[in-house]
């Protein structure tokens, strides 16, 4: 298994997608709240002046609360972890079988392996030129001929590759946050 794979398959990478998901679903939500919320001045300064009294009566309400919420949260974390790798799973899930992405694995395979082709083509080309470099040349053309064509194609698959890979990357962001 690649580093890549076991990384995009363990848990804390699906919380942290689930987490990040659940993030662009709460914006776009509280987008449409905020749009409709309108602060009176009276409004601030009545509030001004409650926190102002009950910060008096903080540091006796602090320790009470704060033993409540310690229990809570025991309690909270567990169920919270598990529905951010639920939720992760999900999204990722929906990425990874969206067509963008399977076409930009196609096409990372397809420059990888032209990548390699080229390599070669080229040492076998460098081997050819040291036997024949006393003789004929035709050989080390024709290799060096057959390099700059392998290697056109693994560019031209990159390119490929990189187009693809935009695609794939605004295809994942439109899924994350439903």
């Amino acid at each position: 298994m690649s580093v890549t794979k076991s990384i995009t398959t363990s848990k804390p990478f699906y919380v942290v997608a689930g987490a990040g998901d659940l993030a662009v679903k709460t914006l776009r939500e509280s987008t449409d709240r905020l749009s409709g919320l309108r602060v009176e001045r009276k409004d601030i300064e009545t509030t001004i002046s409650t926190i102002q009294t009950e910060t008096k009566a903080l540091p006796a309400k602090a320790q009470t609360v704060a033993v409540t919420l310690a229990a809570d949260v025991v309690g909270k974390v567990g169920d919270g972890y598990d529905e951010l790798l639920g939720r992760g799973k999900s999204v990722v899930t929906r990425i990874r079988r969206q067509k963008s992405t399977k076409d930009l694995q196609a096409q990372t395979s397809t420059t990888v392996r032209r990548s390699k082709a080229t390599a070669t083509t080229a040492k076998k080309a460098a081997a050819d030129t040291r036997t024949s470099a006393k003789g004929t040349a035709t050989v080390a053309k024709k290799r060096s001929a057959t390099t700059k064509k392998t290697a056109k194609s693994a560019a031209t698959s990159a390119r490929k590759a990189t187009a693809t890979a935009r695609k794939a990357t605004a295809d994942g962001a439109a899924k994350v946050g439903n």
